[in-house]
């Protein structure tokens, strides 16, 4: 079993790690830990995890601004503490659903 690699794969800023053949203490050690070991799949990888931080992001985004415009509604006596508790709700229910669009991401494999 060959250990070296785990504090290598620690310290880096992103560690990947095959998982077929990677050492168990690799695999742990690595952020990312590739289920086959195909390394062609880098590419792939890298925007999935570009579109995983958009989606992010945008999430974070529509989150705050869902909140802004009810905390001002809020303010302005639109909404009473029942309808801001459902629309602050509504926006937790927003991000859940637009992380699930992220769930069947076909992109090129090459």
């Amino acid at each position: 079993m060959n250990i070296a690699p785990a504090p290598a794969l620690k310290a880096a800023d992103v560690g990947v790690a095959m998982g077929g053949m990677g050492s168990d203490i690799s695999i742990e050690a690595a952020d990312i830990a590739l289920m086959g070991d195909d390394v062609s799949m880098l590419p792939y990888l890298k925007r999935l995890s570009n579109a995983t931080v958009r989606t992010i992001k945008f999430s974070i985004s529509l989150s705050m601004l869902i909140n802004i415009i009810a905390v001002v509604l809020s303010v302005a006596g639109v909404l009473n503490p029942t309808t801001g508790a459902l629309v602050h709700n509504a926006g937790s229910c927003f991000v859940v659903l637009i992380a699930a669009l992220l769930y069947d991401r076909k992109f090129d494999r090459s």
